[in-house]
């Protein structure tokens, strides 16, 4: 039997491209552990859709999508459906928003899926079908039933996570600049994010897994950079010693470099000597705001202005390059407060601090807001959440009430200008980095042009 997993992605977006789904991976993977590693055969894609259905020719096809690029999943499902294949539909924006399934979807998987696959794929080979009397008994779906969704009980998240198979890289392309999950949720709630609400409360891979993870990476995929992806894998401070210590056994200990991303008030004298015993290199935190009431209205109360400082000092002590983003216009956010994060960045001695408009996403207090406001609903058209306030901020969606979007835009900019400082000063300080950016320029040029000469075959 043959499976087609679709990653639907903005093929312009750099950031969309820059790693693999690794969570089709986990899918995969725990297919091939419950099934036998060669029951299925699959394949993964994220452009040419079209062309690749008629030359795989797949007996099910699976999609994943953030909420700015659901337009083009549904998009996706609907030619899959012109094939008569049935459609599974995963990732955060389904998650967050069950009801947006669209007709041309069977079935939606709400949450964590790795076990969820697994019993829906047994379900369609004992009936070479889905039947929603046979799909009311698997937890954490909705599916449709005589033109209505229904949507069964919430899935238990899978404890412990060392369960769960490591992702199959195998249908991946992996660089030696890669990525790595060592837990899943967050302790805190940001007002915009939705990661935390997605995986509802944290939990962790073992330090034994994790390292076992390192070593396939640099042994089987020669990695050089790994990134620790997770919201927060610091957070639990013996957690981390005991990787560290398990890295340190290893050959490729210091040869290997790390990132990571944290939170400024989690990192301490302790925390960051333990990153940098492992060859941490840079480290992003999600600073948001120079002005307390911003950041106590974006991070709640638990983080200070101060925190992000004391953080961006420890870190440049032990040699660690410190990157942060921001978020302006929130919806009372004053022309002074966002004056307050740029000096914040001035004065800060980050290595590179990343902009961004406040967007609202499904799932999150933001979210809420804007749809009180009639500037989202749960039927809108998704494309318009990816819009570039960079290129065309008449169109973006804006949360400001202080603020109008020209002169939000001319902000904007301000901030992009210096970061472009920041980043022109950091690459001319060092020649492999000049080197890595020319090479990252022509490829993504290279990309760009590819998908121009596909997009026409392939219907978004």
């Amino acid at each position: 039997m043959k499976i087609l997993f679709i990653n639907a992605i903005n093929p312009y977006a750099g950031i969309e491209n820059r790693y693999p789904p690794l969570g089709l991976g986990y899918l995969a993977s725990s297919l091939r552990k419950h099934f036998g590693q060669n029951y299925f055969e699959f394949k993964i894609i994220d452009r040419n859709i079209e062309k690749e259905l008629e030359k795989f020719k797949p007996d099910l096809v699976g999609i994943t999508s953030v909420s700015q690029n659901y337009q083009r999943a549904k998009s996706y499902a609907r030619l899959a459906k012109t094939k008569g294949l049935p459609v599974i539909m995963g990732g955060i924006h389904i998650s967050m928003l069950p009801s947006s399934l669209s007709k041309d979807m069977d079935i939606g998987v709400i949450g964590e899926g790795e076990i969820t696959i697994v019993e829906l794929l047994e379900t369609f080979l004992n009936k070479k079908q889905f039947i929603g009397a046979n799909l009311r008994n698997i937890p954490g779906v909705i599916f449709w039933e005589n033109q209505k969704l229904f949507q069964t009980e919430r899935r238990s998240l899978i404890t412990p996570l060392d369960l769960i198979p490591f992702p199959a890289r195998d249908l991946l392309k992996i660089e030696k600049n890669t990525y790595i999950f060592t837990s899943r949720g967050c302790p805190y709630r940001c007002v915009f994010c939705a990661s935390s609400r997605y995986w509802n409360k944290v939990r962790y891979f073992s330090a034994e897994y994790v390292v076992k993870e390192i070593d396939e990476l640099v042994n089987k995929y020669q990695a050089e950079v790994i990134n620790f992806y997770d919201d927060l894998m610091m957070a639990d401070k013996n957690r981390l010693k005991n990787i560290v210590a398990l890295i340190k056994q290893k050959p490729y200990n210091g040869r290997i470099k790390f990132t990571a991303n944290a939170r400024a008030n989690v990192l301490n004298e302790e925390i960051v000597g333990l990153l940098k015993e492992i060859n941490v290199i840079s480290v992003g935190m999600g600073l948001e705001s120079g002005s307390k009431r911003m950041l106590n209205y974006l991070k709640g109360s638990s983080v200070t202005v101060e925190d992000g400082l004391k953080a961006i000092k420890l870190l440049k002590q032990h040699k660690i390059s410190p990157n942060a983003s921001f978020v302006i216009g929130s919806p009372d956010e004053t022309e002074s407060e966002i004056m307050e994060t740029l000096s914040f960045i001035r004065k800060s001695k980050l290595d590179i601090a990343d902009i961004y408009v406040l967007t609202p996403f499904p799932g999150t207090p933001i979210w809420d807001h804007a749809k009180e406001r009639g500037l989202v609903s749960d039927n809108m058209d998704w494309e318009s959440l990816n819009v570039s306030f960079n290129d065309n901020y008449e169109k973006a969606i804006i949360l400001s009430q202080n603020i109008g979007r020209k002169k939000l835009h001319y902000l904007y900019m301000r901030f992009r200008y210096w970061n472009y400082y920041l980043v022109f000063r950091k690459i001319i300080s060092n020649p492999k980095l000049l080197i890595r950016g020319i090479v990252r320029l022509l490829n993504k040029i290279k990309s760009v042009i590819n998908y121009e000469n596909t997009i026409f075959k392939s219907p978004l």
